[in-house]
């Protein structure tokens, strides 16, 4: 019994997907932070660090703390190659180094015991290579300094953008870039207008364009992943979405485009299994996915299993769980 085709399924793919824009502002204030103190522990700590890297450290970069699964960041400037944080309570936390841009150089977690800490944070220098898919992006591209035109236009399109307006969104990113060909934030985010306004195609020439200009880009990549798929450009779809899943393993969505990516490619399946599955807590749809590759393995039981988990789930109701159950029946015969 055929539900659905595995392009059908990408449709119910949340839009969340190709509408990262990176990490919004989220900050915290200090004290905001310490209200939190009690889960974590009473006693508060400093922590000072060091920015090492063979090139040298210009420009704009960030030092963002946050506590897992918990809202807001608190963040420190990089000055003379170090930074500071004081007055933290005891617990565990996110560190992230970021550019002027906003893309994510460095991640780590670090665990906060009260007192006087030092930490050293190393930067590989970009590799002499050229430009490849695995190049490590340098501290001088990361720490572009965008012009103070271009970040009013962006900051125009993130508002347009947060009220839906997307083609004055779209408008206001392509001015950014216009004024800054290097904003590789910008780029992401035309190609998120584009993409809500179903600009499939060239929401993924934007996205490639940010990720020219900074390779280890996640969320673009994980934006030009989906809009690759979009397009029935799954080949491609797949390979990006490993490039996105090696520099962040933990993004579900990604996960469900490698799936069906590599189902509607006629690729290994034990892997497009593996993804599906792992996408399945965030993004139900992959349950079906699932089912219909289990199914022409003649792996009936299991595909009703994956059934039953996504009738549990709250994605379906109406007509469509009318015709899941009927499927799942039919399994059941």
């Amino acid at each position: 019994m055929r539900i659905c085709s595995y392009c059908a399924l990408l449709s119910i793919v949340p839009a969340a997907v190709g509408l990262a824009q990176g990490p919004g502002d989220r900050s915290l204030l200090p004290e905001q932070l310490l209200g939190m103190g009690a889960a974590l522990g009473d006693r508060n700590g400093s922590v000072h660090g060091q920015i090492s890297s063979e090139n040298a450290i210009v420009g704009v970069l960030m030092v963002e703390l946050s506590i897992p699964n918990r809202p807001g960041t608190i963040k420190a400037p990089i000055e003379n190659g170090s930074f500071e944080f004081r007055g933290l309570p005891s617990g565990q936390y996110q560190l992230q180094l970021s550019g002027a841009a906003g893309q994510i150089v460095y991640e780590q977690s670090i665990l906060i015991t009260g007192g006087y800490q030092s930490l050293t944070i190393e930067i590989p220098a970009r590799s002499n290579g050229g430009k490849s898919n695995d190049a490590t992006v340098s501290i001088r591209q990361l720490q572009h300094n965008v012009p103070s035109e271009a970040q009013k236009e962006f900051a125009k399109g993130k508002t347009a953008s947060n009220k839906g307006e997307h083609a004055l969104a779209l408008d206001h990113f392509q001015k950014a870039t216009q004024i800054d060909p290097e904003f590789s934030e910008a780029f992401n985010s035309t190609g998120v207008s584009d993409m809500a306004l179903g600009h499939f195609k060239q929401a993924s020439d934007e996205f490639q364009k940010a990720v020219d200009l900074v390779p280890d880009y996640a969320v673009a990549l994980a934006n030009l992943s989906l809009a690759l798929c979009r397009i029935e450009q799954y080949h491609d779809a797949a390979e990006v979405a490993r490039r996105a899943l090696k520099l962040d393993p933990l993004l579900p969505k990604v996960r469900y485009v490698l799936g069906l990516s590599l189902a509607s490619a006629g690729g290994n399946q034990a892997e497009a299994l593996d993804n599906l599955e792992r996408a399945a807590t965030e993004v139900p749809a992959a349950h079906l996915l699932a089912a219909k590759i289990l199914v022409e393995t003649d792996r009936r039981e299991d595909a009703a299993k994956q059934l039953e988990d996504y009738l549990h789930s709250s994605a379906v109701e109406g007509v469509d769980r009318q015709k899941i159950e009927a499927w799942l029946e039919q399994l059941r015969r």
